[in-house]
């Protein structure tokens, strides 16, 4: 499993390092192209400005002309009415919005003549401010009828006008509507109400002439030779070729990938350390991702060939003694700026991960990833342990300091708010009040937990064991505990007398039906030999009968009584160096009749040095023997069984491996208890007493003994320590 884990950890890696990688050497790749077509483009911009330079200036409006002049219109019509009408108008609406002074900037930058014909008069009142109208460059024409609807909206000249298309729509937009959203303004924010009729122009025309002295016209030559077309510099001829938008077509690429590569589940990625960086220090790492891919930026404009040659053409560089050409010298800076690349995308590749956790887990990451939220969370608990420190009453033996901590921190307290001259006594009011609040909380809790505690030990009282004390008893705990513990103790006095019960009745039912086996045997075949009418050969058959049922009968009592004496720990116990090794091999040897005739494969692993551990030499052997003994009655035939010793320096395994031949299907742990076999039906040969003679040989020698059952897979595992 680990060698899987780190196998797919390498995959990871290498797909995360080739998605900052393959970006950078792309990127790179392209600097000899992009060199190409910036300075195709620059050839393009010098040729326009050599022909530039011999023609006439050519001008442009600026895009708020039209605005600055809607604004004026309206602002004229209104002085142009009030002298007519001779009707003092409240022109604070105007002074709010600064339609006023766009009135006197245009008045300043333009000529015009205005022509208004009020409501009943015979002639129309026309007002200018020059002698004559003067649209050198060109002329906007404003018209509104008798309804205050434009009528004529027209910008003409020769003028090519910044930003055509905003412009174009400029007037449409304007209209009344913009004086309209004024007036709702006003009346909202100072709650007059204003009768638009008088301000939206009617009956009213104005033409604007602009020329060559107006702060609406710009030289084109000017202008765009420092804001654009015209600038051949490296950075700005990168930007017109597209280079920059690469760099922001691949930083959504590796952004991209951040994002989709932790939803591939073998790949098992996304949460690195790395990856998981607090806020802070990842704010830190982002905005050091901008400015390295600003820079980048940037150098990639100045990596060129064309650059290198026109700078160092006759000063070329020199390392030791030895002259670098301008074709290694840009290879080298091609090198240099694939590191700075691959640097800035795996920066990014960590920054757009880092979001990905926030994105997808967002609470999480607060908690655990904002150092000011942990930082605050810290603070609380700390308060928190504090404020439970110091009214924590301890009855059983710190109840004087408990009492001192109390004092001690109101004493605190009210130092301080004495010390807060007048404002201490409203404090001291606000005090004593959260004061009366916690210690009625107080109050409250200790008598609930007492309560509970009351109930808990009238319910033991009646018999009933099965009390629960989940919650908070304060400082009724420890009686709490002392009674969940005497809760633990009869429960498990109960369960330990019950099983005690059942293994003594199945002690007895199983002694009694392994002894009386063979002793009815005895007593059948003695009776056989009591008959006079039987033969020599019968009489030597009936004979051997008996022996072999007296022997095994020797044996059950011999082990009974040695698994007594080791339960009872009345064993001798006679402690020697015994090397495990040898002492298994003298065991195999001295099977190996009987192995040889089991039809099973023995698999013998052991080490070729020795295994020194102090240990009983004589009741290891009935270990070891008693475990071979078990394998051959139970292990099925034709089947392999492993032995294994595995050493190391604090501890030494010895392992037993079979397949059992019948279904094991109870606790493994009962195969130890006494008179107990894998064969239920109790037809083998046996006692029944083999693994728990063995379990208790090991105990005594300060052992551990363990078996699991794995399906039909039977493993002992025995462990000794190194001392």
């Amino acid at each position: 499993m680990d060698t899987k884990l780190k196998k797919s950890h390498k995959i990871t890696t290498l797909i995360i390092a080739l998605c900052v990688m393959i970006p950078a050497l792309l990127l790179v790749s392209l600097y000899p192209t992009m060199e190409k077509a910036m300075l195709e483009k620059r050839e393009t911009y010098l040729k326009l400005e050599g022909e530039k330079a011999t023609g006439a200036p050519e001008w442009v409006i600026t895009d708020d002309f039209v605005n600055y002049a809607m604004e004026a219109s309206y602002y004229l019509h209104t002085k142009m009415m009030e002298s007519a009408t001779s009707t003092s108008i409240d022109y604070d609406i105007f002074k709010q919005y600064g339609w006023d002074n766009d009135y006197w900037y245009v008045n300043e930058n333009t000529t015009y003549i205005a022509t208004y014909m009020p409501e009943g008069a015979t002639e129309p009142i026309v007002q200018k401010n020059a002698e004559e109208l003067d649209p050198q460059l060109a002329k906007l024409t404003l018209a509104f009828d008798a309804y205050g609807n434009i009528t004529e909206a027209e910008l003409d000249g020769a003028v090519e006008i910044y930003e055509n298309d905003r412009t174009k729509y400029e007037i449409a937009e304007r209209s009344n509507q913009q004086f309209h959203d004024n007036v709702t303004q006003y009346e909202s924010d100072y709650g007059k109400e204003i009768d638009e009729n008088q301000y939206i122009p009617k009956n009213f025309k104005v033409e604007f002439a602009l020329n060559e002295d107006s702060e609406f016209v710009w030289d084109y030559d000017e202008f765009f030779g420092v804001h654009g077309w015209y600038d051949t510099s490296a950075e700005n001829l990168y930007f017109v070729i597209g280079a920059y938008w690469l760099v922001v077509a691949l930083v959504v690429i590796v952004v991209l990938a951040a994002f989709l590569l932790p939803f591939v589940k073998p790949l098992n990625t996304g949460r690195e350390k790395i990856f998981s960086l607090p806020f802070e220090i990842m704010s830190f790492v982002g905005m050091g991702a901008v400015f390295l891919t600003i820079g980048m930026s940037l150098i990639m404009s100045c990596t060129t060939m064309w650059e290198l040659t026109s700078e160092l053409e006759n000063d070329l560089p020199k390392f030791l003694g030895y002259e670098i050409s301008i074709d290694l010298l840009y290879k080298l800076l091609l090198c240099v700026n694939f590191i700075g690349w691959a640097a800035s995308f795996f920066l990014i590749y960590v920054v757009a991960s880092a979001i990905r956790q926030m994105i997808t887990r967002p609470l999480y990451y607060l908690k655990h990833q904002v150092l000011c939220i942990r930082l605050l969370r810290w603070m609380k608990r700390k308060c928190k342990s504090l404020y439970d420190y110091i009214i924590a009453i301890d009855i059983n033996e710190k109840l004087n300091m408990s009492i001192i901590k109390i004092v001690v921190a109101n004493f605190v307290i009210l130092t301080l708010l004495c010390c807060m001259w007048f404002f201490g006594v409203a404090a001291l009011i606000v005090y004593s009040i959260a004061l009366y609040v916690i210690l009625r909380k107080e109050g409250e809790k200790i008598q609930k937990q007492y309560h509970s505690i009351l109930h808990a030990t009238e319910q033991m009282a009646d018999g009933d064991l099965k009390i629960s004390l989940e919650e908070d008893l304060g400082v009724f705990t420890p009686i709490g505990e002392s009674l969940e513990k005497v809760q633990q103790g009869f429960e498990k006095a109960v369960v330990e007398e019950a099983k005690s019960q059942n293994m003594k009745t199945e002690l007895i039912t199983n002694v009694s039906h392994d002894l009386k086996t063979p002793l009815t045997a005895i007593i059948t075949y003695v009776d056989l030999l009591k008959k006079e009418d039987i033969t020599e050969e019968e009489r030597k058959s009936y004979i051997a009968t008996l022996d072999q049922k007296s022997q095994r009968l020797k044996v059950l009592i011999e082990d009974l009584f040695e698994v007594s004496k080791a339960h009872s720990g009345n064993v001798k116990m006679n402690f020697m160096d015994v090397d495990v090794v040898s002492l298994l091999k003298q065991v195999r040897s001295e099977m190996d009749e009987q192995i040889e005739n089991s039809n099973l494969q023995f698999r013998w692993n052991l080490p070729e040095e020795k295994v020194i551990l102090a240990l009983d030499g004589q009741r290891t052997y009935r270990v070891f023997e008693n475990l071979l003994n078990n394998i051959l009655k139970y292990a099925m035939p034709h089947s392999r069984v492993y032995v294994d010793v595995n050493p190391t320096d604090s501890q030494v395994q010895i392992q037993f491996r079979n397949v059992s031949a019948m279904e094991l299907d109870f606790d493994a742990d009962r195969l130890t208890e006494r008179f107990v076999r894998g064969d239920s039906s109790r037809n083998t040969e046996g006692s029944g007493l083999g693994l728990a003679i063995a379990k208790s040989f090991v105990e005594l020698q300060k052992g551990t003994f363990e078996i699991d059952v794995d399906g039909d897979l039977f493993k002992v595992r025995i462990m000794f320590d190194r001392k």
